[in-house]
């Protein structure tokens, strides 16, 4: 931790337990904990976990705050509570990043997830990471770098360059605005892309599918220097802004359009 920077932490722990659906009979334990951190000398957050979802909303409020669950099956509830321990969720604060992260039991003898639920300031750059679930990132305005391998990328009034990666799932970004100099990077294998942009958007873009369909709507002025149906490059709007905009999808269908 960086010298003479004080961080509060205020810890709230709720613990839930509940019987899984499945016809194993197994328990499914839950520990829900809330962590924060004063917004104040952290520009980026960094997130990563295992089997879980992570999302991220803009607040008003100068902290970040962080909603974990912590989720485990056993036999019963007993087995299940000696169990949870098992995943560690660690922090740490160092050159103005907040880390938050998941690290998992190497073992397939139960099911173990954690999921990360943050509320922090809109002016925060985000890094995110997860295997196995989604990722939402809702009214942001820093940009962010998201890796997911198994689930879904949705962006709701988006601002900033985004880079987003999937191996199998599909990306919804909608950016709110996307200005001179950022960029957008998609990159999925196994999923359809979707990206809106405002109609009056000045960018470059070169989209390419190598199973499917890429259609472009709404905009003031599309200019293409390729325009077949699997790969389109070209211009949306007027003038140069260097903004540039790259997708590439393996198998599925790329839509940009208008908000």
């Amino acid at each position: 931790m960086k010298k003479g920077f004080m961080v509060f932490v205020c810890a709230v722990l709720l613990v839930l337990t509940c019987t899984s659906e499945d016809d194993t009979g197994d328990y499914e334990l839950q520990h829900v904990e809330t962590r924060m951190w004063p917004s104040s000398g952290i520009s980026v957050i960094n997130a990563i976990t295992v089997n879980g979802e992570i999302a991220v909303s803009a607040t008003p409020d100068t902290l970040i705050t962080a909603v974990i669950t912590r989720s485990c099956t056993g036999s019963d509830s007993l087995d299940a509570e000696e169990h949870i321990d098992d995943i560690a969720i660690t922090e740490s604060i160092a050159g103005g990043e907040l880390t938050l992260e998941a690290d998992m039991p190497d073992t397939n003898d139960r099911d173990y997830r954690a999921d990360f639920d943050f509320t922090a300031p809109a002016d925060r750059y985000l890094d995110i990471t997860t295997l196995n679930g989604d990722v939402s990132l809702y009214d942001m305005t820093a940009g962010a770098t998201v890796l997911v391998t198994n689930g879904g990328i949705t962006t709701d009034n988006m601002q900033g360059s985004v880079a987003a990666t999937i191996v199998n799932g599909a990306i919804y970004c909608d950016m709110e605005e996307f200005g001179a100099n950022e960029t957008i990077l998609l990159t999925t294998t196994n999923g359809m892309v979707t990206l809106l942009l405002p109609a009056d958007v000045r960018a470059e873009f070169d989209a390419s599918t190598t199973n499917g369909e890429i259609t472009i709507s709404g905009f003031n002025t599309i200019t293409y220097t390729i325009n077949e149906v699997n790969h389109k490059v070209g211009t949306l709007g007027v003038g140069s802004s260097n903004a540039l905009i790259n997708i590439t999808v393996v198998n599925g269908n790329i839509t940009i359009q208008a908000r």
